[in-house]
């Protein structure tokens, strides 16, 4: 009797512990919550989790799927590449818009083990373009959707017909994790490209595509942390322009990374100034695939429609300018409002000359390291040195001059500000074929 009592409990255990180990449920020291979704776009979203307890792990991450209890086995994952306890992010790439999806934080065990935390919904944001431009202001882990209609609207007439299959591409960015991804969405005409940004301030520069794999229209993305942090200064004219140069990651005197970009007078896509305030250095580009793209120096001039499919591409020239039928009217029109081809991002311009009007030597500090300090009505900004490229395309004056164009020209010269050797030039000429930074003004 006693033996088939010690039998029966014998089995009693095996069976329960099967169940139990079936269920996955083997007690061990560990708890995975899993956090909020946070930085939803249309095409990401950052889900992370919170991990305790004693076990050892040796990965974590998060999974996702549109099944409602997604698994590593049978969704898609990502694992982070710390393996420790405590609270951790990861961004989800790849989504499309307007879907529904799940997703949960996850730690896997030095034993073998899976532990999941609970399940959370994500619903990516749908596909909303915004107004067309040539250059758009961005925050850190967000997206901006862009209508490719914009290459339409130039004097080249349709570049993308309603029917025309197309592809988006990053051309270059200047720093890694600027952009994590670039879509199309829809096709011809009708077509929006969706941008996704990582946490990492600088520029880049996005491209669609037809079948052929031509170039229609770029466009320049300006990433920084904080979008709001962008502000106003007012010069004595009264004109309020940004406190940075355009493409400008901070405006920190004596950083290099107050320069921002530099544009040949006309051109909506921009060129790298130089690394230093000493030796010009040029900037190491790269692309998603792992690749350096580089400036390429072309003999020009060259008519306008080559400087669209070739937005990487400096157009030497020993003359004025870089286009052939001259580039005098690209940024100004009759009215003086805003042109097709405008480098700014929205709500901005290239400003016109008479912005400068009152501007004077003692408005500034001429003894500032790295360029001048405008000092005015309280205000305090610095005007870096910019230095320019020459007409060949070598960087020149990096250490002591600075250059900011103006959207108007004459038949020889385009006008800018230049402050250099202690003194200010309201109004100077250079040759439009020099690529010259830009100060962008309010509409």
């Amino acid at each position: 009797m006693k033996n088939q009592l010690l039998l029966m409990s014998v089995l009693m255990f095996l069976v329960l512990g099967c169940k139990k180990s079936e269920k996955g449920e083997n007690p061990v020291d560990l708890k995975v919550e899993t956090t909020t979704v946070s930085s939803l776009t249309a095409v990401s979203a950052k889900v992370g989790g919170v991990i305790s307890g004693a076990e050892p792990i040796n990965e974590r991450g998060v999974c996702w799927g549109n099944e409602s209890n997604p698994t590593i086995e049978g969704g898609k994952y990502v694992a982070d590449i710390d393996v420790a306890t405590g609270e951790y992010s990861i961004k989800i790439k790849g989504l499309d818009p307007e879907t529904i999806y799940y997703a949960r934080a996850y730690a896997k065990t030095k034993s073998g083990q899976t532990v999941y935390g609970k399940v959370v919904e994500i619903v990516t944001k749908n596909v909303v373009a915004l107004a067309e431009s040539n250059s758009y202001l961005i925050g850190f882990d967000d997206a901006v959707v862009i209508p490719v209609s914009r290459a339409n609207k130039t004097s080249l007439g349709t570049q993308i017909s309603s029917t025309e299959s197309l592809t988006a591409e990053l051309l270059w960015m200047d720093n890694y994790d600027i952009i994590d991804e670039v879509k199309i969405v829809g096709s011809g005409s009708a077509a929006k490209i969706v941008v996704s940004t990582g946490n990492v301030n600088g520029n880049a520069v996005v491209a669609v595509k037809n079948a052929n794999n031509e170039i229609k229209w770029s466009w320049h993305i300006w990433v920084v942390e904080d979008v709001k942090a962008i502000g106003m200064i007012t010069l004595p004219s009264g004109a309020k322009i940004m406190d940075r140069n355009l493409g400008a990651v901070n405006k920190a005197p004596e950083d290099a990374g107050a320069i921002g970009l530099q544009y040949q007078f006309g051109r909506k896509d921009p060129f790298t100034a130089s690394t230093s305030f000493g030796t010009p250095s040029e900037v190491l580009l790269m692309d998603l695939a792992g690749k350096n793209p580089a400036i390429q120096f072309e003999d020009g001039p060259k008519p306008l429609a080559y400087s669209i499919k070739k937005p990487l591409s400096f157009i030497k020239s020993t003359g004025v300018d870089w286009e052939e039928n001259g580039s005098i009217s690209f940024w100004a029109n009759d009215l003086g409002t805003k042109t097709v081809y405008d480098p700014c991002p929205l709500g901005y311009k290239v400003p016109a000359k008479e912005i400068t009007e009152g501007l004077e030597k003692t408005h500034f500090n001429t003894a500032q390291n790295g360029g001048y300090l405008f000092l005015y009505n309280n205000q305090s900004n610095i005007f870096p040195y910019t230095g320019y490229r020459e007409g060949n395309g070598n960087l020149d004056a990096t250490a002591f001059s600075g250059n900011l164009w103006f959207n108007s020209s004459l038949d020889g010269f385009a006008f800018l500000t230049t402050y250099q050797d202690g003194v200010v030039y309201p109004i100077n000429g250079s040759p439009r074929v020099r690529a010259m930074c830009i100060r962008c003004m309010q509409e």
